[in-house]
């Protein structure tokens, strides 16, 4: 739950990066370098998110539904809600409707990148 939240925000920066003109890379290579370092960073966003690879057989947008599936489960029997994974679940589920369900998972990173219009608000 907590990777899968990190890889989101990592995706909304991604995506204000970009669209502000910013190279992917030294966007990342800067985060690197301080605070927001992490596994998730260097792995999941340098290796796939900024190069665009988000290959299939490897930890797909489905599987990681599924495992967020069963946080967002025990946090309802706990009688809690927690809205930042229920955000990544909207935004994966929003991957796997638009036919990146067997790519793996920061490929959610496409659907954040979107046009505001074809997302609605």
């Amino acid at each position: 739950m907590v990777l899968f939240q990190t890889v989101n925000a990592l995706a909304e920066a991604l995506a204000v990066g970009r669209r502000s003109g910013l190279d992917p890379e030294k966007l990342f290579l800067t985060f690197a370098k301080g605070s927001a370092n992490s596994f998730a960073l260097n792995n999941h966003g340098l290796k796939a998110m900024v190069p665009g690879v988000y290959p299939e057989r490897a930890f797909s947008t489905e599987y990681a539904l599924k495992d967020l599936g069963y946080a967002l489960e025990l946090a309802e029997e706990l009688g809690l809600r927690l809205r930042g994974a229920e955000l990544v679940g909207k935004v994966m589920r929003e991957a796997v409707e638009a036919g990146h369900g067997k790519q793996y998972f920061p490929v959610l990173a496409k659907v954040v990148d979107r046009p505001k219009e074809e997302v609605g608000s």
